[in-house]
């Protein structure tokens, strides 16, 4: 048996340890299952890879059912970077060898916890925050140290591949039956908006979270595209067009934002599209299911689904005002009223607030867990009082967190730390089969930020940070090669 083999056997059996644990709701029997997966590292610590790119995506869907998938990535992580030490043992000095994106980075962490100590936030709130910033961005460093291969390259494409297509299935079904089937009752009975409700949140439990991770697994299986001969290259067409349709109707903004500038990017650094035909096929044909899943959930919102919320009324049904619901979220997005709402108490509100607080202490800011991060979404913040600011308020821009939160010399690491991200990508921007994908994570990730707290995205991170640890490899071996 092969490897590859070895390793989606591996995968299966993780699934269903997974499926078991669903249908167990203890948290203990959650952690159990994952430490079992996280075990799989002392045989190939590239399988514990894997299951971060499976589980990772619908963390938020495992945890409705049982909370000790909580810690699923933070385990797995764990347990890769102790097998990484356990490789490096004989050559201990290796593994305190920073580069300058390393160092810069936890530097800026280091100010986020020192400037939140001295503003007296929680230690639980900052540990919560520093988490969030700190658990993939170790996948950096564990990646740079793993040997990577062909085979290596070709199960990360293929398990994303498939796990993508079955979240599009999944959204697709969530979409035809209008939110009422293979969701959690949770989630089923969530009080959506109208314009909201017309957008698939999949297993992921966010539009905008699987517009971008679908985005990156439509990226990735162009990989896939290139080593596939024959027919078999009907059915990764057929996963694209899933993947591109499902996108469409999230009716994300802000990953049409980030899709823009890495096209812009992309045409600029290559000066024609690789893949043109492929493209236009691929676009067409998600155009077409984009408007027949609208029509057909259109008919069924009318005349199958009976159930209905009590506040709805004939005029605006679940779907947001018909095929058109969606769609009126990109015209909206700049007509006159969202603008004056946006000043009043929305994002241009808190981009003003943000730029109040700053100048309270400019130099190193409040601290991690005081301005609209993850860790304000459970702990609140101390300074919202002072602020007159909301106590569950969640920034969704990721600027004015660190401009907030880390003051001129967080941003000024944060700024060093994407230098040195844009000098990498520079130089693999051609010739390598992760190129396009270092220009989207890069172009797209610091647009994105504008509307996403991007460095918060799991999905989003988990990938980058693995690809920037593959990254690192090409480059090194290039150096090795030119002094040879």
């Amino acid at each position: 048996m092969t490897i590859i083999s070895n390793r989606f056997l591996s995968i299966l059996i993780g699934v269903f340890l997974v499926i078991i644990g669903l249908f167990i709701p203890n948290s203990i029997i959650g952690i159990v299952i994952c430490l079992l997966l996280a075990a799989v590292v002392f045989y190939d610590e590239k399988v514990a890879l894997l299951f971060l790119i499976v589980f990772v995506p619908i963390r938020p869907f495992l945890i409705v059912y049982n909370s000790g998938f909580k810690f699923i990535a933070d385990i797995l992580i764990f347990f890769l970077l102790l097998k990484v030490i356990y490789n490096q043992r004989n050559n201990i000095r290796n593994l305190f060898r920073f580069n300058l994106l390393e160092i810069s980075y936890i530097l800026f962490l280091v100010v986020g916890i020192l400037s939140a100590l001295l503003t007296g936030v929680s230690m639980i709130a900052i540990i919560m925050q520093v988490r969030a910033f700190l658990v993939f961005f170790l996948l950096y460093y564990i990646v740079k140290r793993l040997n990577i291969g062909e085979k290596d390259i070709r199960d990360f494409a293929l398990t994303t591949f498939i796990t993508a297509v079955v979240l599009s299935i999944h959204g697709l079904v969530e979409k035809i039956s209008v939110r009422t089937l293979l969701l959690p009752e949770l989630w089923a009975n969530m009080n959506l908006s109208p314009t909201n409700k017309v957008r698939i949140y999949g297993l992921i439990s966010g539009p905008n979270e699987l517009a971008l991770y679908l985005l990156i697994a439509f990226l990735v299986s162009f990989y896939l595209l290139a080593i596939t001969k024959g027919k078999p290259k009907i059915f990764i067409y057929i996963g694209m067009t899933l993947m591109l349709s499902v996108f469409l109707l999230t009716y994300s903004r802000g990953a049409v934002l980030a899709v823009a500038a890495f096209l812009i990017a992309y045409i600029i650094v290559n000066r024609k599209i690789h893949h043109f035909k492929s493209v236009i096929i691929l676009v067409a044909a998600s155009m077409i299911t984009f408007f027949a899943v609208a029509s057909l959930t259109d008919y069924m919102d009318k005349h199958v689904i009976v159930e209905k919320a009590p506040s709805e009324t004939d005029g605006e049904k679940s779907t947001g005002k018909g095929k058109n619901g969606g769609l009126n979220r990109f015209k909206e997005a700049l007509s006159e009223e969202n603008i004056e709402l946006s000043n009043a108490d929305g994002r241009v509100y808190y981009v003003k607030k943000a730029i109040e607080v700053f100048k309270d202490k400019p130099i190193m800011g409040h601290g991690f867990a005081t301005f609209g991060g993850s860790a304000t979404q459970t702990y609140s913040s101390p300074i919202y009082k002072d602020y007159e600011i909301a106590w569950n308020f969640y920034s969704d821009n990721q600027y004015i967190q660190l401009l907030a939160e880390t003051g001129i010399i967080g941003v000024a690491l944060v700024a060093l730390f994407i230098y040195c991200i844009f000098r990498m990508t520079w130089a693999l921007r051609k010739g390598t089969i992760i190129s396009p994908l270092l220009l989207f994570f890069l172009f797209g990730g610091v647009t994105s930020a504008v509307v996403y707290n991007i460095l918060e995205n799991d999905v989003f991170m988990l990938y980058y940070f693995i690809v920037l640890g593959y990254a690192y490899q090409l480059l090194e071996n290039r150096k090795s090669n030119s002094i040879n």
